[in-house]
Parts: C-alpha cells; sequence; structure tokens
C-alpha cells in the first residue's frame, strides 16, 4: 500500500486557473503596437504641420529673434549742408575724413607679412601692429583715421580685396572761432546744437540710409565693404553774414577785452535798408571744431541777453517827442540844472545844464530833459511808440533762445517808471532789438525785420525756403527820423559824449549808454557800457551797436568803452562795401582810399568739394585779395614777392586739403 507525499507546513498553495492561449497575447501585443504608432504618426503630423506653418507664416517674434542672429544693420547718415555767407564763402560744411580698414578675412596668412610691410610704409605706421590687425579674428579692423587723400590714392592703387576706404563725414568750421555762437555746432550724434545748426537742422541734415548686413554663426559680418551715400547731403543755408565784416568786429571787440577785461563784449552790424545782419559777434566765445571742454562760452548775448539799455533809448524818446510835435530840434529845455524831483524821488545828470536845446539834452545826454519830453507825452503815446521800434517782443531772427525783453504797461505805470523808461531804466531789451531800432532811425522811420539767412537750398539749387526783406511798419516820419539823425551826430562831435566814436573820412551819429547792471532784481556797481549808431549819418548804410557788459579795468562809460570798438567796425565794414569815405571831412589819404575793396568785385576764394579745396587762378589779383582769399582754409601760405600774382603751385583748378601749401610768386 502506498503512502501519499505531505505538503510542507511553510509552503504557500498554488493557485491555479486556465491558461492563456499564446495567440491572444499575440494579439493584444499588436494592438498595443497599433497604438503607440498611431501616437507616433499624430505626432509627427503635428511636427509636420507645425513646420510647415514656420516656415510659410512664421511668428513675429520668430523672425526678429532670427533676424538679430542673421542679419545687422549699418545706419549711414549723409552729410549735411552747408552754411554759407553773404558771398558763398563756407562758414561751416562737411568734409571727409577717410579711414583705412582691413578685412583680416581676406587675407591670406602667407601674405600677411608683405602686405603689412607694405601698408605701414604708405600708412607711416608699425609693420608689426599692421600684421597683428591683419591677422584677428574679424571682419573689420581699422588701421588708420582722417587719413590725407594721396594716401588713401596710394591705398587704393594696391587694389587689395582685403583693403578698403571708409567715408567718414565731419562738420568742419573752416574759420574756427569766427561766428561760432551765431552758426552753433553738431554733436557727436550728428545733430545740430545752438545757433543756425539748431535752428535749421531739419534742412541742414543729411538723409539717413539703414544697410543690412548678414553675420556668421560668431556674430561678424560676412559681406563686404559699404559705400557711405556722399550723395542725398543735406540743404545749403546762405546768411547775411559777411565773413570779412564779421572778422573785422571780432578783432575790435578782442581789443576791448585787452583793454578793459569785461565779463563779456558783443557787437551787431545791421545794413539799415534790408535789416540784413553782416555780422554778429559774441566774446568770449569758442571753437566748434574742439568742443571736448565742457562747459564753454556758448551764449549767444546778442540774442539770449535782456538788459537795461540805458541813455542808448534817448534818441528814441526824442524821435516820439519830434513825432507828436511837442519839440523840434531847437526847442529849449530846461535840466535844472542836473537834479529834479518827480514826487519823492530825485533824477539826476551826470553832465548838468539849465536850459538847453532838444538837441543838446541828446547831446549832453541829460536824464532829466528826457523825462520831461516823455511826461509831456503820457504813458499810452510814449510807451507806444517805445513797442513800436520793436522793444518788449522778440524780432523773429532765425536763432534759437531769442529774448522778447520787457517794457512795462501803461495802464499800470507810475510817473516815475515812465520818467526813467525815458532814459531806459525800469525796461530791457536785447541787443539785436536795439540793432533794429537804430537802423530804423537811419532807414526813415522804417522797422525792418533782422534777415540773418536768405534762403535754403537742395542739392539742385531749388530753393526750400527763402527769406526776403521784410518791413513790420513805420514808426516815425522820415522828417523824424532824420531829424534824430542830426540830432544824433551831434554826440560825436567836441562836447559830446562820443567824440571816440568818429571815423575818418564818415559823418557819424550815434549815442552812449552806461546802464547799472541788475541782478536779482537789484542795481549793482556793476555797469554795462554800449553805444548805438549809424554811418555814414548822411547817407546811413551800417547800424552799429557795441555792448561792453562790467568791464573791470579803466572806465566804465560806454563812451570810453564801446565807442572805439563802434569806430574800428564801421570804418572796416564800410572799406569793405566799397563806401568812400568824403576827403573833406578830414582823417582820409590816398592809401585809405585805395584800400577800399569796390562792391562789385567778387573776392577770391577756394572752392571745396567733400575731399578737399579747388586752387582758383590768382593770375593779376593783388596780394591782399589772395591772402584774404586763402585766410582759414587750413592751408599753409607761402608768399615771395609783392604786387600781383604771376605764378603759383598748386596750378588754377588742382586740388589741396587742410595742411597742404600753397604758393603764389607776385611782381
Amino acid at each position: 500500500m502506498t503512502t501519499p507525499a505531505r505538503t510542507p507546513r511553510s509552503a504557500v498553495p498554488m493557485v491555479t486557473g486556465p491558461v492563456e492561449l499564446r495567440a491572444a497575447v499575440r494579439r493584444r501585443a499588436r494592438s498595443r503596437v497599433r497604438v503607440l504608432g498611431a501616437l507616433f504618426g499624430v505626432a509627427l503630423a503635428g511636427i509636420a504641420v507645425r513646420g510647415v506653418l514656420l516656415c510659410t507664416a512664421p511668428a513675429e517674434r520668430t523672425v526678429a529673434a532670427n533676424a538679430v542672429q542673421r542679419w545687422g544693420s549699418v545706419t549711414l547718415r549723409a552729410p549735411r549742408g552747408d552754411i554759407l555767407d553773404r558771398h558763398g564763402r563756407r562758414l561751416a560744411t562737411t568734409v571727409d575724413a577717410p579711414a583705412i580698414v582691413v578685412d583680416p578675412a581676406l587675407v591670406r596668412p602667407d601674405q600677411i607679412d608683405d602686405l603689412a610691410a607694405e601698408v605701414s610704409e604708405i600708412l607711416g605706421l608699425e609693420a608689426a601692429e599692421v600684421a597683428e590687425r591683419m591677422s584677428r579674428d574679424s571682419r573689420y579692423a581699422v588701421l588708420a583715421t582722417d587719413v590725407h587723400p594721396a594716401v588713401v590714392d596710394r591705398i587704393v592703387r594696391l587694389d587689395h580685396p582685403a583693403l578698403w576706404v571708409h567715408h567718414d563725414p565731419r562738420r568742419y568750421y573752416p574759420e574756427g572761432t569766427l561766428a561760432s555762437q551765431a552758426l552753433g555746432f553738431v554733436d557727436a550724434a550728428g545733430n545740430g546744437r545752438q545757433g543756425l545748426e539748431a535752428s535749421l537742422d531739419e534742412y541742414l541734415q543729411g538723409g539717413v540710409t539703414v544697410v543690412q548686413r548678414r553675420r556668421d554663426r560668431r556674430g561678424q559680418s560676412v559681406d563686404g565693404p559699404i559705400d557711405d551715400p556722399w550723395r542725398d547731403r543735406g540743404m545749403d543755408v546762405r546768411t547775411t553774414l559777411d565773413r570779412n565784416i564779421q572778422r573785422i568786429t571780432e578783432e575790435a571787440l578782442a581789443r576791448v577785452v585787452l583793454e578793459s577785461a569785461p565779463e563779456a563784449v558783443y557787437a551787431t552790424v545791421v545794413d539799415v535798408r534790408t535789416g540784413d545782419v553782416l555780422a554778429l559777434a559774441n566774446l568770449p566765445t569758442y571753437n566748434p571744431n574742439a568742443i571736448d571742454e565742457d562747459p564753454f562760452p556758448r551764449r549767444n548775448h546778442v540774442v539770449q541777453d535782456a538788459v537795461e539799455p540805458g541813455s542808448v533809448l534817448k534818441p528814441f524818446t526824442l524821435a516820439a517827442a519830434i513825432e507828436e510835435g511837442l519839440v523840434t530840434e531847437d526847442t529849449l529845455v530846461d535840466c535844472n540844472n542836473g537834479s529834479w524831483n518827480i514826487g519823492r524821488t530825485r533824477i539826476r545828470d551826470d553832465h548838468p545844464h539849465g536850459v538847453v536845446t532838444a538837441t543838446e539834452v541828446l547831446k549832453y545826454s541829460s536824464n532829466i530833459g528826457s523825462a520831461k519830453m516823455a511826461l509831456d507825452i503820457g504813458p499810452d503815446k510814449f510807451l507806444s511808440y517805445v513797442r513800436g521800434f520793436g522793444f518788449g517782443a522778440r524780432t523773429g531772427v532765425t536763432l534759437p533762445g531769442e529774448r522778447g525783453g520787457k517794457v512795462r504797461d501803461a495802464e499800470r505805470i507810475k510817473p516815475i517808471e515812465l520818467a526813467t523808461t525815458a532814459y531806459g531804466q525800469g525796461m530791457t531789451v536785447t541787443q539785436l532789438q536795439l540793432a533794429m531800432a537804430v537802423a530804423a532811425i537811419a532807414n526813415d522811420g522804417v522797422l525792418m525785420r533782422p534777415r540773418l539767412v536768405t534762403e535754403v537750398v537742395d542739392a539742385d539749387g531749388t530753393p526750400a525756403w527763402q527769406q526776403r526783406p521784410d518791413t513790420v511798419r513805420r514808426v516815425v516820419s522820415s522828417e523824424t527820423a532824420k531829424a534824430v539823425g542830426r540830432m544824433m551826430v551831434t554826440v560825436t562831435e567836441p562836447g559830446g559824449t562820443a567824440t571816440r566814436a568818429k571815423v575818418p573820412g564818415y559823418l557819424v551819429a550815434g549815442k552812449t549808454g552806461t546802464a547799472e547792471k541788475v541782478e536779482d532784481g537789484k542795481y549793482t556797481d556793476a555797469r554795462i557800457g554800449s553805444f548805438v549808431g549809424f554811418v555814414p549819418a548822411d547817407d546811413p548804410v551800417l547800424a552799429i551797436v557795441v555792448t561792453v557788459d562790467e568791464p573791470t579795468k579803466g572806465s566804465r562809460y560806454g563812451g570810453i568803452v564801446a565807442a572805439p570798438a563802434f569806430a574800428e567796425i564801421a570804418e572796416g565794414a564800410l572799406r569793405v562795401l566799397g563806401v568812400t569815405p568824403d576827403p573833406a571831412l578830414g582823417g582820409v589819404d590816398d592809401d585809405a582810399l585805395a584800400a577800399i575793396t569796390p562792391l562789385d568785385v567778387d573776392p577770391v576764394r577756394l572752392a571745396w568739394e567733400h575731399d578737399g579745396w579747388t586752387v582758383p587762378d590768382f593770375t593779376g589779383r593783388p596780394i591782399r585779395e589772395v591772402l584774404v582769399g586763402l585766410q582759414g582754409a587750413g592751408v599753409d601760405v607761402h608768399v615771395e614777392g609783392t604786387g600781383h600774382a604771376i605764378a603759383q603751385k598748386p596750378a588754377p583748378g588742382e586740388r589741396v586739403t587742410l595742411g597742404d601749401t600753397v604758393s603764389v610768386v607776385f611782381r
């Protein structure tokens, strides 16, 4: 009998069931594979659709990111237009400051030493330095800047694909400091700052071109050199300034600085017939070619300083009184021996007199006589004349920052305030306003609008903006203006306050002024000396105003510090304009007559293009004309002999640039 085996107590009982067939397992596996395949197919289809969408209609962010990685842009600004004086001589221009650039990727390693040696000899550099730049891992390396055009030509003649010229337009002022506050300057970004550069910036600016350039994976440009667009340059501005008269004016002011050491001195010269500003000068000044130092004297005192005029206002008080029929040139006026009370305020004269004529009121500069005339006219009429001469309102000149000055209201003015206004206290004016008002007296009583710019023209010479001589209003009659002019002549005659303003050969009409300087609303011990006038008094051509702000050496009176500068400016400007002096007035000799430049003779001058000056034909020209024509061009001048030019080097039509030598032989 067989005994059954015993099951261990620790063993787990096995659960048994029906066995799954192999075919079922395979079917389930195939189903799972199909599901996974379908999911992968859908994912791949989605990726394909997204790829197609990115290619055909990419998102803006994607395009921008791709552009940043693969494309770069270079902004090229065409040159600014020129600023010219009344004869077409350049006061501001744009010059080409070329730089020599190498593309190291286009220089084979076996070429570096030979090419570097050749280029270094031309540029005057160390061969090792040039070789190092040619070996850089870059597509752009500057070898030299501000290269002379002759050197540029030698580099171009090498005809190597790795070497090219980058043209860098830079603003250049051929006359240096001349008229700098009127012209202004250009900042590093090419924008006009101050003066005409700022006020006419929209016309002077050249066109802007943005060039797209490809980059490699390292961000380096893979495109070749860029041609800077000298086309589409800015428009030219033609001004009324006369380079020679401006220079004469600034030289006269420089002598005032040496003799009187003022805080500032400034002057304006105006053509009385047209209102053209022939000179507008300020000292201290600056060189717009070198504006690295900050601060520098940018202030244009002629239009930005509104100060009390002092006694230079008296001719306009006399004009109002004559126009109203209250006085004539010979009317007697009691000046009370230099002391007169208005209410509780005492008015004094620096030169006391008793009863004098209206002409002598101006000649001796009587405050009392002027105050009595203003009080007789009355506030409404008197202040209307003051405003009629242009005081209290901007002139509208084409310069930034012009101030209008201040004139009291007739409704609220007190008697003492009306009296002090008659001799230029309690009101403020700019020098340009004074110049135009004086010009109105010289122009038979007609006030002109100041004109600093005649026109703006494009590259084809087509005017984009023009300003014609513009009459503002008639202020007084011709008879009144002529009478005031005759009275102003006595100021420069013996016994007057401005004998130092006389000009040999010309009759001068003028008026001195010495005003107390106001700071923080209070009068100080400082003075402002000034002189206003016009010449020739019998046939006026020029109105000139000179202001000396706070002279610290010698006299502070306008007749001493400002009148001599007026005389120097007037004499030089009249001779430049060809106004013949009258020998009967004395002080005129044959040499003085010979020094006059006739109006119809065009001065000799160099013609500037963006890469240099074109030399004119000097043959037959006197030495004075040649030297004046070459002055300020930045070239060295070698003169041999005297008389008239018979030979020159370079020849007419050849080109020179900054630093070159021009030799002229005279006989």
